[in-house]
């Protein structure tokens, strides 16, 4: 993927890193893409002091940062709490003083955290039993801003099980911390008792769901494409720029371009899943009257493709088979069906057999998907 700010200074993210399974993935993953989409990276981590083995997480992270040729800039704090403030809202104000100082002292162009799909979900309970509105509920955000810092959130539309058999696959620990056990703290009590009783008792992707109608809050779950498909037909390229977030964010906030032209029959062709610029053709006839839309990919996600006779893949398959970092995953926009949900395309990979073209000589449409 070609990074889409390469004619311009290089940027340089923070990644903040507490040591756990969610941002130690996070490092992983970006460390990795740090050539391929040209940007630095800092590993920033905060050692509150709150717990008697802070000290063991704060060295983990200096050491993992070190394995991976990042440096890393630790803040050794002592919470103080101001009047009728909560402990973690006196450590939460003390992390955003720090990440403020990193940002001016390293020209940091934005900050990188670990949350994820859980996460979405658990602050959606949280915010929804204190009759949270529409901008409450939407919750954590691919990217936002804080203080003058800008905060981007690559993991997303990632599980935490996710994250972890990322790790494991790739032989790397993490750190647990203890205090993730305690159910007086309500975080904790809707992860491990209201949650788990939800996905048992009323659905077991309530999760998925609970991320779903907070994207959809938020304005950027996905966008209609209006082509020369279904509502118009047009002899030339119609072309859709999804704005930044609506198709997920990556380090750099990319933007994608997607083209629609006509065609006939298709072209064989051997792609990397995830590598784009990518071309597909699908079937005129197939998509007749059919309203298309471009949206990240979500967990549960199933496709299938041409060549399975009939037969589905989960994404998650098809995406770790590839190997395709996680970061990458959580960012990649699919072409999908906006009626019925229907998986039609992942770039670089087939298409769905519904929307298959019959024949060398059929009319099809060529999509183009690039960065």
């Amino acid at each position: 993927m070609q990074a889409p700010f390469q004619k311009k200074r290089t940027w340089t993210i923070g990644l903040a890193v507490s040591g756990g399974a969610d941002s130690t993935a996070l490092l992983a993953a970006l460390a990795d893409l740090r050539e391929t989409l040209g940007f630095n990276a800092v590993v920033l981590h905060v050692d509150h002091g709150l717990r008697s083995d802070s000290h063991d997480d704060a060295r983990f992270v200096e050491a993992l940062a070190a394995r991976f040729g990042l440096p890393c800039r630790t803040l050794r704090a002592r919470i103080r709490r101001r009047p009728r403030e909560s402990l973690e809202m006196a450590a939460r104000r003390t992390r955003l003083a720090f990440f403020a100082r990193m940002t001016r002292e390293l020209g940091l162009d934005a900050i990188a955290t670990g949350h994820h799909a859980d996460d979405v979900a658990e602050t959606f309970i949280m915010r929804l039993a204190r009759g949270a509105g529409p901008e409450g509920l939407a919750g954590l955000k691919p990217v936002s801003h804080v203080d003058g810092i800008t905060f981007i959130r690559p993991l997303l539309g990632l599980r935490d099980s996710d994250l972890r058999a990322y790790l494991r696959r790739r032989g790397l620990t993490w750190r647990e911390d203890s205090t993730n056990a305690d159910t007086s703290i309500l975080r904790n009590k809707v992860r491990h008792v209201i949650l788990p009783f939800l996905r048992e008792h009323l659905d077991p992707h309530i999760t998925e769901h609970l991320c779903k109608s907070a994207a959809i809050l938020r304005g950027d779950l996905s966008r209609t494409v209006t082509t020369g498909v279904s509502p118009v037909a047009k002899t030339e390229t119609t072309g859709v720029s999804p704005a930044t977030g609506t198709t997920g964010v990556s380090p750099v906030a990319n933007r994608y371009h997607l083209t629609i032209a006509p065609a006939t029959g298709y072209t064989p062709r051997a792609e990397a899943v995830g590598a784009l610029p990518a071309v597909c053709e699908m079937s005129r006839a197939a998509l007749a009257g059919r309203t298309l839309e471009l949206r990240r990919w979500r967990a549960g996600d199933r496709i299938a493709p041409t060549g399975l006779h009939g037969h589905s893949r989960k994404l998650q398959d098809v995406f770790v088979t590839a190997k395709v970092p996680p970061v990458l995953r959580a960012d990649l926009p699919l072409i999908c069906d906006a009626a019925t949900g229907e998986v039609l395309w992942v770039p670089g990979y087939r298409i769905a057999q519904s929307v298959a073209v019959k024949s060398s000589t059929a009319p099809s449409w060529r999509f183009t998907l690039t960065s």
